[in-house]
């Protein structure tokens, strides 16, 4: 297992937050996931054995994350760090709550806690795709139209 691969899923956040639309989100979740869910299958079962192993991938990977950071012009590292957590919050965490290897989730709560710890004044919470596939709404002119499509869906 190579972390800068696995770190890779939250460093690559241009081209995923950009699909981070109604339209485009479910594709890019798929796209995604098959993508990387092998990658922290493997990382996550390789730390199986130890009761701490979770825990201290996630610490790396923050730490890589922050070395990343630091590498950034200074005027350039808050955004980059805005970019990576959206990228920890709408497509790592509900993957690694998704994946069929338990201990993914176990991994999801060790970032956001590692994570949390480290910027208690920035802080995130984890919570599946199909919850943040609920949250798009489907407007036109402010007006929401979700319940009228539906409505319309049921007639026919």
């Amino acid at each position: 297992m190579k972390l800068e691969e696995l770190c890779a899923a939250v460093q690559e956040a241009r081209y995923y937050n950009e699909r981070f639309t109604r339209r485009e989100y479910t594709s890019a979740f798929r796209t995604y996931t098959e993508r990387f869910g092998p990658l922290y299958m493997e990382a996550v079962r390789e730390t199986a054995e130890d009761p701490d192993g979770r825990r201290v991938l996630a610490e790396q990977l923050l730490d890589l994350l922050e070395a990343g950071w630091k590498r950034q012009r200074p005027w350039n590292r808050t955004m980059v760090q805005a970019r990576e957590k959206q990228m920890l919050v709408t497509y790592l965490s509900p993957m690694l709550l998704g994946l069929e290897e338990p201990l993914c989730q176990e991994l999801a709560e060790r970032l956001r806690d590692g994570w949390n710890t480290r910027r208690p004044k920035d802080i995130y919470n984890i919570t599946t795709y199909a919850r943040l596939q609920e949250g798009f709404r489907n407007v036109i002119l402010g007006i929401d139209i979700t319940g009228w499509q539906k409505r319309r869906e049921e007639e026919s």
